[in-house]
C-alpha cells in the first residue's frame, strides 16, 4: 500500500480533520504525557501494547479539560470509530465504555488519511493471504467472502499477481515472532473495517456535501463572495434584455430567410447531392472557389457575418479592400476573430501579436481608433481575454 504525501492530503475529503484528530492521536502516544500504554493480562494470556477504556477516558478529560465523561467517550469512539486506535477483542466494535477493554493504538502507516489512495489489488491481496492462514482464527467472513468473489471477477486479469503477492506476504508473515504476528494482524484488520466495512455498517470515507461546502466558504469566504460579485457585475453588463415575443419572431424571420439555402428543405442547385449522384455541388461549394454561385453570392448580402465566414466571400472582399485602401480594416477583423478562437494558451502572445501589427504607434497597419480605445486596450494586454 503507498502513502500518501503532505501536499496530497490537502486535497482529500475531510482533510483538516483528520490534522485535528492526529494531532490529538500523536499527543496520546507520547512517551511521557500520553496514555499509559503496557502489556494488558487477559485471563491467561498478556496482550503487549495495549491499553483500557478507563485510560484513554481519563486522559481526554485531563489533558482535552473535558468536563463531562459523556462528551469524553463519545470523542474516544469517534476517534476508534476513524481507525486511530481498535478493540483488541472484539472485532468491529467501536463504542467507548469506562471499563477495561482493551484497546490498542493504530500505526500511522495504517491511517486512513495516509492509505487513502489503497484500491482493490491491495484489498485482494489482504483477502488471499487471509485464507492461507489458519480458517478458525484468520477465517474470511459472509461479506468477505462475496468481496473476494467479486474481486475474482474484476481483476481475472492480475490474479496471479495477486496470489503471488499474498503468498509473498504470507511467507514474511510465517518468519515473524507470534507478538510481531498478532499485532500486525490486528492492524491490518482494523485497517480494512475502516476502509471496507460490512453492507451494514456506514463507512467514515462518506462526505456530506453540506459539511464539504460549509468547509469551503468558512475557510475562503472572502475570495468566494469576491469572485461571485466579479461574475454578478459580469453577468449584469453582458445581460440580454430581449423579450421572448422578439426572440420568437427573430427565429421565425431566421428560418424564413435561411430556408432556401438549407439543402435539405429547399432547391440545391444544380442538383441535390443527397438525393442523385451527381457531385457537382460539392465542387461548387468548395471554401475557396473561382466563380462563386448566385445563390452563395445573394447569402453574402444578409450581414458581413455570413461574407467574412466564407473564405470566398473573404477574398471577395479583400479584392475590394484593396481597391479603397483599407486593407487594414479587415485583417484588424480577422486577427481579432482568431483570438476569439485560439487556445487560452496562444491568447497573450496573439493579442500582443495584433496590437504590435495595428495598434502600436506606427505600426505597419495601423487601425484608426481614438486614444480612448487604444489606452483601454493597453490596459487590457496584462490579462486579455476573448
Amino acid at each position: 500500500m503507498e502513502g500518501t504525501s503532505n501536499s496530497q492530503r490537502k486535497g482529500l475529503p475531510r482533510s483538516l480533520q483528520f490534522q485535528r484528530m492526529e494531532r490529538v492521536v500523536k499527543a496520546m502516544q507520547h512517551p511521557t504525557a500520553g496514555v499509559p500504554v503496557r502489556s494488558q493480562k487477559l485471563f491467561l494470556t498478556t496482550v503487549p501494547n495495549a491499553f483500557t477504556g478507563n485510560d484513554i477516558t481519563e486522559w481526554i478529560m485531563q489533558k482535552l479539560n473535558v468536563k463531562d465523561s459523556a462528551e469524553a467517550l463519545h470523542f474516544a469512539s469517534l476517534l476508534c470509530y476513524f481507525g486511530y486506535f481498535f478493540h483488541v477483542t472484539t472485532n468491529g466494535a467501536v463504542q467507548i465504555k469506562e471499563d477495561n477493554e482493551l484497546f490498542r493504538f493504530q500505526a500511522p502507516y495504517f491511517w486512513v488519511s495516509t492509505n487513502w489512495t489503497t484500491g482493490n489489488t491491495e484489498y485482494a491481496i489482504y483477502l488471499m493471504k487471509r485464507t492461507l492462514r489458519n480458517r478458525q482464527r484468520h477465517g474470511l467472513e459472509e461479506h468477505e467472502i462475496r468481496a473476494l468473489e467479486d474481486l475474482k471477477k474484476k481483476l481475472l486479469h492480475q490474479w496471479d499477481f495477486v496470489t503471488m503477492q499474498a503468498e509473498a506476504q504470507f511467507r514474511v508473515l510465517k518468519d515473524r515472532k507470534k507478538t510481531d504476528k498478532t499485532i500486525i494482524d490486528s492492524q491490518e484488520r482494523a485497517f480494512w473495517r475502516v476502509m471496507r466495512p460490512s453492507p451494514d455498517e456506514t463507512s467514515v470515507l462518506e462526505m456530506d456535501i453540506r459539511n464539504d461546502l460549509y468547509t469551503f466558504r468558512s475557510m475562503r469566504r472572502d475570495e468566494a463572495l469576491k469572485r461571485r460579485l466579479e461574475y454578478l457585475q459580469q453577468a449584469l453588463s453582458n445581460r440580454v434584455r430581449t423579450k421572448s415575443s422578439q426572440t420568437h419572431q427573430s427565429l421565425c424571420v431566421f428560418f424564413e430567410v435561411f430556408s432556401d439555402y438549407d439543402p435539405f428543405l429547399g432547391h440545391c442547385p444544380p442538383s441535390n447531392p443527397w438525393l442523385t449522384s451527381d457531385t457537382d455541388r460539392w465542387n461548387l461549394m468548395q471554401p475557396l472557389v473561382e466563380s462563386p454561385t448566385q445563390l452563395r453570392v445573394r447569402r453574402w448580402a444578409f450581414n458581413c457575418k455570413e461574407l467574412l465566414s466564407d473564405p470566398t466571400g473573404v477574398r471577395e472582399f479583400m479584392k475590394f479592400c484593396k481597391a479603397e485602401f483599407s486593407t487594414e480594416s479587415l485583417n484588424f477583423y480577422l486577427h481579432v476573430q482568431e483570438i476569439r478562437n485560439c487556445p487560452l494558451s496562444q491568447m497573450k502572445h496573439k493579442a500582443e501579436a495584433v496590437y504590435r501589427e495595428h495598434l502600436a504607434p506606427n505600426a505597419p497597419q495601423e487601425v484608426n481608433i481614438n486614444d480612448t480605445t487604444r489606452t483601454k486596450i493597453i490596459k487590457q494586454l496584462e490579462n486579455p481575454s476573448r
